[in-house]
């Protein structure tokens, strides 16, 4: 489906909001349905990439892609190489962030710096790192023909997060309680429910395994 039916599918289920008046214009659509995306790809981890990168020699931090959410498995020169967390890598190495370059990268470190990966040990020459990374979508739904990234058997759910954002609106007559709650069950049960952004960020920075409450 493409962005232009993603609104009409939520016109059509929306029965107190069609377009000769509506309550939620086409851009707020369209806010909502990457909105969507972004929700499901959060919850499910559906979207996979594999990149290649070329390391500079005796330079030890990564910038990782804003929208990569965690590194699944990484080579370095074609070598498989360990991904860490910090806390992990300070009690197998202690004082690895001093150690001196060497030819071959065995470790990528997360958790020392916010959408970085640190090399261990620092690469002395060019090399060739290969990621493979659960990440966000990579560009937003614009234009009418746009398409989601996530696979199209999914595409109808996220009408419901579109649903549930115009049912919880609430200085309007549209407001709904009891229908927004259900057009979130439903997209819940498609993608997953939410974890907190701090526990997002553990699951990135390597010190849990998935994602779950914190007391």
């Amino acid at each position: 489906m493409n962005l232009k039916e993603l609104i009409a599918l939520y016109r059509a289920q929306s029965l107190d909001d069609d377009d000769q008046k509506p309550f939620c214009d086409d851009p707020l659509l369209t806010l909502y349905a990457n909105e969507a995306q972004v929700e499901a790809c959060r919850r499910g981890q559906l979207l996979v990439t594999t990149s290649r990168v070329e390391l500079e020699a005796n330079k030890e931090v990564l910038k990782l892609d804003p929208a990569a959410i965690k590194v699944m498995r990484a080579f370095v020169n074609r070598q498989p190489v360990s991904v860490l967390s910090v806390q992990d890598m300070d009690a197998l190495h202690p004082g690895w962030q001093f150690d001196s370059p060497q030819p071959q990268t065995t470790h990528l470190v997360s958790g020392v710096t916010t959408g970085a990966l640190h090399l261990w040990p620092c690469p002395s020459a060019q090399a060739e790192l290969v990621m493979t990374v659960q990440s966000l979508p990579s560009k937003r739904l614009c234009t009418d023909r746009d398409t989601p990234e996530i696979r199209p058997e999914a595409h109808a759910a996220l009408v419901d997060w579109m649903l549930y954002r115009a049912y919880s609106r609430e200085d309007n007559d549209l407001y709904n309680d009891a229908k927004a709650v259900l057009a979130l069950r439903r997209f819940e049960t498609e993608f997953g429910t939410k974890a907190s952004a701090r526990n997002e960020e553990l699951v990135r920075s390597g010190a849990a395994m998935m994602p779950g409450p914190i007391a």
